[in-house]
């Protein structure tokens, strides 16, 4: 009896926070639909009507424009169910997380896809990449010691555009690949890239200097 009378105490509460989030949500298709027209400015109240919900209520929300714009990112990665990944520690964790994005930006929304090759998509991209350097140098960790200096600093960048997804368009606008096909092959990428053992052994890399030949790691056939 207690619980049941707990259980209608919280729901009105619980009906509340159903409302925020669903209103949450629309305000976010509102404004990826706005990016996806193509304008090069946006205005609040033009989100508002792609939303179908007042000025007021979006600025009850998200008091300016850049919390709103900060809010997409946490929105488009629950949306595409990789909000309960963890961040990956190892290059195994990082390849796991890589092919399930790949694999979800298969079921991806036109609107979705229009969005992200906006301008304001861009802008939101380049504000990102600190923290996805950090995070690939933190999932790499494991191998990079056995890396040159500077081949680190190649291996990272060349997983962030592995990890990109300007990649996942050019893997479907060049190859008609999408979906599994795509995962397998950026997954083989990443492996082979950070394929690497404490010797070094059967590697060869082009010096900046002479062009002479030094270690770096093989794909192997």
């Amino acid at each position: 009896m207690i619980h049941i009378m707990n259980e209608r105490k919280t729901s009105p509460s619980r009906l509340r926070q159903e409302h925020m989030e669903q209103t949450r949500d629309l305000i976010m298709e509102g404004l990826i639909r706005t990016m996806a027209s193509g304008a090069v400015t946006w205005s609040i109240p033009e989100v508002a009507r792609e939303s179908g919900v007042s000025v007021p209520t979006i600025y009850r929300y998200f008091r300016t424009k850049q919390e709103l714009v900060e809010g997409l990112g946490a929105y488009v990665v629950r949306k595409a169910g990789l909000a309960a990944m963890q961040p990956p520690r190892s290059p195994q964790d990082l390849i796991a997380m890589v092919r399930e994005m790949y694999l979800r930006a298969e079921g991806m929304s036109d609107a979705m896809k229009m969005a992200s090759v906006s301008e304001l998509a861009q802008e939101i991209r380049k504000e990102s990449i600190p923290v996805r350097l950090k995070m690939i140098e933190a999932a790499l960790a494991p191998v990079l010691p056995f890396f040159p200096e500077q081949e680190r600093l190649y291996l990272v960048r060349m997983v962030l555009l592995l990890t990109s997804s300007a990649l996942i368009r050019a893997f479907d606008q060049y190859l008609g690949l999408a979906g599994t096909e795509a995962a397998d092959t950026v997954s083989w990428a990443i492996f082979a890239l950070t394929r690497a053992d404490s010797s070094n052994e059967g590697t060869t890399q082009l010096s900046s200097e002479g062009n002479s030949e030094r270690d770096v790691p093989r794909t192997g056939k």
